[in-house]
């Protein structure tokens, strides 16, 4: 598998991490050698012994995950990689974090658009009635050209307020969506504009979507409502389907322009990337029964930052001789779940430049 391909494949910029670059890190810490990446290798095809690195790692997808998933599998990616004669990975945290956003974008990749089934949708689900070229409604072949399916979502929650008012005064019932029908329906139309169909998205920096998503959401969208836990697993067709299915049951629906959209989003997904936040009595418990303070008595890296990423980026090079100390002391790898590592980076945060407590 070449880099070009592994570029293609990065189906996303997420933030401050950038996709496409944690595809070619893969590709240079020599990790596809033995890993695949969606059936395909650096010049194999999958291997058995190696997990798939395009499949679900782990049951939600958060930094906290996959920092857990990767720091348990250290051992035996150390063993492997000794077998082979291939030099440990030298990725900072930096790296890492290009990483994880290039694992969460194939994650999170919508599969194969249908945009012949797109035009089925458009017709079993009744819209040509209005936006076939003979109603009331814009011409679907009028639509403005679409980018991606958050365009889609876009548009059409500005257009739900009148679309709802058609429905009542027709006595009709509102049509629902899923994310599969949401994306076929987007592969369509930009099919009919001429544009071709992408298969990434972009994101904008999220910090200027908080203020935005309190002045437009928070009033009822927090606590067992927040879109930061219901928007978890979920795909921009998935987002987008939810988004049109649910106006019915606002009282209101907020007409917001589309840069600011992309801004609440933007926010509101990094919340449940990053995950909750740690508890820092709990990760002072995991610091003892997992046995980091029989060796680190003072801070692992006193003054600095603790992340999810830099913990990995630790265990995956100072901590390679920490492990062979470890070996000789007669002390197990420390399995860390992705709770462990959130509350383990609360904790760590705590702690003074030379006092564990």
């Amino acid at each position: 598998m070449t880099r070009a391909l592994l570029l293609t494949a990065a189906a996303a910029t997420l933030w401050a991490a950038d996709a496409q670059n944690g595809a070619v890190i893969l590709d240079t810490q020599r990790c596809l050698e033995c890993h695949a990446v969606q059936g395909q290798g650096l010049g194999h095809e999958a291997n058995p012994n190696a997990v798939e690195l395009g499949q679900r790692l782990t049951a939600t997808y958060n930094a906290a995950s996959l920092a857990s998933v990767l720091w348990n599998h250290t051992p035996a990616m150390w063993d492997r990689m000794s077998a082979q004669l291939i030099a440990r990975p030298a990725a900072t945290a930096s790296d890492w974090r290009d990483v994880f956003a290039y694992l969460y974008s194939l994650r999170f990749a919508e599969p194969p658009a249908e945009y012949r089934r797109g035009k089925e949708v458009l017709s079993n689900k009744h819209c040509l009635d209005c936006h076939g070229g003979s109603g009331p409604g814009k011409p679907v072949a009028d639509w403005e050209h679409v980018d991606d399916p958050f365009t889609v979502a876009y548009q059409m929650w500005n257009h739900a307020p009148s679309m709802h008012q058609e429905i009542v005064a027709n006595k009709k019932d509102w049509v629902e969506l899923t994310g599969r029908d949401f994306l076929d329906l987007t592969a369509y139309v930009q099919n009919l504009t001429n544009r071709a169909h992408e298969h990434h998205f972009l994101l904008p920096d999220p910090s200027g979507g908080r203020e935005l998503f309190e002045s437009n959401c928070a009033r009822c969208h927090q606590g067992t409502t927040s879109l930061a836990l219901s928007l978890r697993n979920k795909t921009w067709a998935d987002i987008g389907a939810g988004m049109w299915n649910h106006a019915p049951a606002m009282l209101t629906v907020p007409t917001v322009p589309g840069d600011d959209m992309r801004k609440i989003m933007a926010y509101v997904w990094e919340l449940q990337y990053q995950g909750p936040a740690g508890n820092v009595d709990r990760g002072h418990k995991a610091f003892i029964e997992k046995r980091c303070v029989t060796c680190h008595q003072t801070s692992p890296a006193p003054g600095k930052t603790f992340t999810t990423e830099s913990m990995l980026a630790m265990s995956w090079g100072p901590a390679r001789q920490m492990h062979r100390k470890m070996i000789e002391q007669g002390i197990a790898w420390p399995h860390i779940s992705p709770d462990d590592m959130a509350n383990l980076v609360a904790y760590l945060n705590t702690l003074s430049p030379n006092t564990v407590k």
